[in-house]
């Protein structure tokens, strides 16, 4: 019998309308004649009863010293234990067998690190002798178990790594992410509403475009995707709208597959840097450049205190860009488009199959602008020459 994953969010999980829509989802996939394996995050955000965050202030609030990885994992896993209770005895109520599972009955295996694990490997027994007798399996995201049987939180993007890690090792027929957005937009739908939502995207792209500011899925999600060879659906639990096939070569709009923005992030740059002190601060192995005229990073805020006295300081906006290889869009280009509506281009980053710009953080929407609307595939001999650092 084919297989099918679904994920829902905490928004999708946090009220009982919401969950009806959500089991409506999972019984159409189960009447359709697959196995289905349901893994839910916690309900809502935080100031929700049950949302993980909620959960990790009370334990903040507890008497005594503060309290260990361990314990912060033990108590920020319940929320999730508590959405796959609910809707599997919501799913009962309607004549159907569902089985709630932590992760670690799912057979999750991780590493040490407590708060922000690693899938190392997938245990299916225990699964598949659940989807065998028919019921539907509801599995508690975010979260496994490491080899001294202690509970492992997956960090940010867990519950979609949860599923994605699951759908790879039962080779699914499908896995979807439903989430409270209809699929992955060209850039943020919030800067330019018109921007089209794609119909597919690769890994490669996806995973940059993640890692640079784009939030609908987390790059250790995509990781584990590429870890399994797992192709993913990210649809919106609400409509009916067929969402964006994440793992396939798709449309790149005007050449580009999107534009990702980061916001209030620090550029400090000094003439040389002999111990890679400034490479050791950079916020990935991309925001960090050695040019003959000086070396450049990026980093957090909660960094900018570590940086050498004899650095330049400025706060800035990220603007980083995915492009189809043969559109003819290069770095020249782009830096065309922005000197042309007078933004200051502080400094440049390669990154594979695109580039990433440093910008006064006050205009980075004007800059998206810019680049949505320009010709960016022009030939690169077609430019004035421009420095792009």
């Amino acid at each position: 019998m084919p297989l099918v994953v679904q994920k829902y969010g905490g928004t999708s999980v946090s009220t009982e309308e919401r969950r009806q829509q959500v089991i409506s989802k999972v019984l159409k996939a189960k009447d359709e004649g697959n196995d289905v394996v349901v893994v839910v995050s916690a309900m809502g955000r935080k100031g929700d009863p049950y949302a993980t965050d909620t959960l990790l202030d009370m334990l903040k609030e507890a008497p005594g010293k503060s309290p260990s990885n361990r314990t912060k994992d033990m108590i920020a896993s319940c929320g999730e234990i508590i959405s796959a209770c609910i809707l599997a005895t919501s799913i009962e109520e309607l004549g159907y067998r569902a089985m709630p599972l932590t992760g670690f009955q799912a057979g999750i295996q991780t590493n040490d690190e407590f708060t922000n694990g690693l899938v190392e490997h997938v245990e299916t027994e225990r699964l598949r002798s659940v989807l065998a007798t028919g019921a539907i399996a509801v599995v508690a995201g975010f979260q496994g178990c490491n080899a001294d049987n202690d509970l492992v939180t997956l960090g940010r993007g867990g519950s979609d790594t949860t599923a994605i890690a699951l759908g790879g090792a039962l080779k699914a027929k499908e896995v979807i992410i439903y989430t409270d957005v209809p699929g992955i937009a060209f850039t943020d739908p919030r800067i330019i509403p018109s921007a089209p939502f794609l119909k597919s995207i690769d890994f490669a792209p996806m995973y940059i475009l993640a890692r640079t500011g784009a939030k609908v899925v987390h790059y250790r999600a995509i990781e584990t995707a590429i870890q399994f060879n797992q192709s993913f659906w990210v649809r919106s639990t609400f409509t009916d709208d067929p969402g964006t096939l994440i793992g396939q070569k798709g449309e790149a709009p005007g050449g580009l597959y999107g534009i990702s923005l980061m916001k209030d992030q620090i550029l400090a740059y000094r003439k040389t840097d002999p111990c890679n002190i400034l490479a050791d601060l950079a916020l990935n192995e991309w925001f960090y450049r050695q040019h003959p005229e000086r070396v450049s990073v990026i980093l957090s805020p909660d960094k900018v205190w570590q940086v050498p006295g004899d650095c330049q300081v400025k706060e800035v906006s990220i603007i980083t860009l995915q492009w189809d290889p043969e559109a003819g869009i290069t770095p020249e280009t782009v830096a065309t488009a922005l000197d042309s509506h007078g933004i200051v281009r502080e400094a440049y980053f390669p990154v594979p199959e695109g580039g990433a710009w440093a910008i006064e953080g006050a205009r980075s929407k004007e800059a998206i602008l810019a680049l949505y609307r320009a010709p960016l595939h022009m030939k690169a001999s077609e430019n004035r020459n421009i420095t792009s650092i």
